[in-house]
């Protein structure tokens, strides 16, 4: 009797804790304002990574962009050990692109006779004087930050590898640096002889660039152009008119330059303003864009063309 009274009392215990603990047990569902907060916290997390790899891809590629341009500065100097000093030619054209100049046979890549309607073709980096000093690989002339589809993205500096002619064609055989003519030009300046023909020659190599990426939209005959002879800006005293960017850099690092010196070092260095950006963007063929006012950009690149050459006072 006893056990049995025991067992009835616990089986009541049992019945009021499970009818107590019940509403407990029940499965609250999510309300629809709390599943719009959890989708709007993935959405974020989800953007953010997003956003991530982006920057992340961007600072990749820019990274192997630069890489390549120090192989080809590199390459450079390798050249000039195997040919008695001599630097390669910024020029991309064994024939004179002036007629009052000779040909060349150390440019660096060489479009004679290979492109196709302005479009510049891998014979062409084949036939210049770098093609075995990259190890024969396309890759290293193609920035892989360049949508264009070109096989070449980078100029070498229109300053380096030059000067064998009359003071009136230096920097790429071409341009003149200062302009002779000028009134506003330092009497030291005027009917000098500037020769880089050699690493001897550049004063501060770790300064001095080498090449640059270039989106030369310039279209020769029907196709869609190609980085055409060495990169050069207008170098001379200012006059009030501006710093003239005979040539202007591409523009795909957000507002940075990629750039490689002489002696083989890499930058990026953000020198790119929207003012100027846009400027640039606007001109059909990312040629001859005068940069007004203080021209901070412009300076900075006078400075690293011929630093110990290129004084201050005409930059």
């Amino acid at each position: 009797m006893l056990e049995l009274t025991s067992t009835a009392a616990l089986t009541n215990r049992f019945d009021m804790r499970s009818t107590t603990s019940s509403p407990r047990g029940i499965r609250r569902a999510f309300t629809l304002v709390e599943l719009l907060l959890v989708i709007s916290i993935i959405a974020i997390v989800l953007a953010l990574v997003l956003v991530g790899m982006n920057q992340l891809q961007t600072r990749s590629r820019a990274l192997a962009c630069l890489s390549n341009q120090r192989q080809l500065s590199l390459a450079n100097q390798t050249y000039a050990i195997d040919n008695n000093g001599r630097l390669v030619s910024p020029r991309t054209d064994s024939n004179p692109p002036d007629g009052g100049m000779r040909s060349v046979t150390n440019c660096w890549v060489n479009t004679n006779n290979a492109n196709t309607a302005g479009v510049e073709l891998e014979k062409s980096l084949q036939q210049g004087a770098l093609w075995s000093y990259v190890g024969e690989t396309p890759k290293a002339y193609v920035s892989p930050m360049d949508s264009s589809g070109r096989v070449r993205s980078y100029s070498f500096s229109g300053f380096v590898g030059v000067g064998e002619l009359d003071y009136g064609h230096r920097a790429d055989d071409w341009f003149d640096f200062p302009d002779p003519e000028s009134p506003d030009s330092p009497e030291g300046f005027r009917n000098t002889q500037f020769k880089t023909v050699s690493m001897s020659l550049i004063p501060q190599p770790s300064r001095t660039m080498a090449t640059i990426t270039e989106d030369d939209r310039l279209i020769r005959t029907d196709g869609q152009g190609y980085n055409y002879s060495g990169w050069v800006i207008e170098v001379r005293p200012p006059t009030g008119a501006g710093g003239l960017w005979i040539d202007t850099p591409a523009l795909w690092n957000t507002g940075r330059v990629n750039i490689s010196f002489m002696d083989g070092s890499v930058d990026a260095p953000n020198i790119m303003y929207e003012q100027l950006s846009l400027a640039m963007q606007a001109n059909p063929i990312g040629h001859d864009v005068t940069e007004t006012g203080s021209r901070p950009a412009f300076r900075f690149m006078a400075s690293i063309l011929l630093p110990g050459i290129i004084r201050p006072e005409i930059q």
